[in-house]
């Protein structure tokens, strides 16, 4: 059984201008994601997948990566990940290189444990799952979120049908996918996703369960690199 990891990392972003670089530890923030896929035993290739040549040309600096330029129309805001999966199995297999699993890191996630990974792979090699994702304790519980319709304020979750004033400490817990991990069964593209029905989460906390998509992110991820 063969693992793919792919990193990709394309260059527009919009909350933080060309996100994917920004430099943390003195190394733009893709490097952290292929320096981490090489530690991982269980990877038989690595593929940075971009749409910048200026990205590929810094990745390439890493050994035995495979960078790979991928068409704009796969690095759009409405670009779905499973076509850029399947773009660069696609080329994979040209090269006569075929994968049973598939392991997407985030450039955006740049702290992770081995062990959750080496734990996640064991658990997908059971067959019992077909993914594991990495999840982290949700802030905001569904039975207190609300949403619009038609200018009046109505309870998000449906099922409410009174306002919800159990106290926070007693909702039972949510949670939300991190973004660090995703590890899955490569049939699961065919059904055009990549988190299938059979999945096992694994909790991450603080550090690492810190996924950049605003500046206030990108300064906590900053504030944590310092820390010893």
């Amino acid at each position: 059984m063969k693992t793919l990891c792919i990193v990709p990392a394309r260059k527009g972003s919009k909350a933080i201008k060309d996100k994917n670089i920004q430099i943390l530890n003195s190394e733009n923030l893709f490097i952290h994601s292929l320096k981490f896929a090489k530690k991982l035993k269980f990877i038989d290739k690595i593929v940075f997948s971009s749409d910048s040549k200026r990205y590929i040309k810094i990745a390439s600096k890493i050994k035995n990566i495979f960078t790979s330029l991928r068409p704009k129309k796969f690095s759009t805001d409405s670009a779905l990940m499973v076509d850029v999966i399947k773009y660069e199995l696609n080329k994979q297999k040209k090269y006569g290189n075929f994968f049973d699993f598939i392991l997407i890191l985030q450039p955006t996630c740049p702290f992770r444990k081995i062990s959750d990974f080496e734990k996640g792979f064991k658990m997908i090699k059971k067959k019992k799952f077909d993914t594991v994702i990495t999840i982290t304790k949700s802030k905001e519980h569904p039975d207190r979120l609300k949403v619009f319709e038609k200018k009046k304020l109505v309870n998000y979750n449906k099922n409410l049908r009174n306002e919800s004033l159990i106290p926070r400490q007693k909702l039972k817990p949510v949670f939300i996918r991190s973004g660090s991990m995703y590890l899955f069964n490569a049939t699961l593209l065919k059904k055009g996703t990549i988190v299938g029905k059979n999945v096992f989460g694994i909790k991450v906390h603080d550090k690492y369960s810190i996924n950049i998509d605003t500046k206030e992110d990108l300064i906590l991820a900053k504030y944590y690199s310092k820390k010893r």
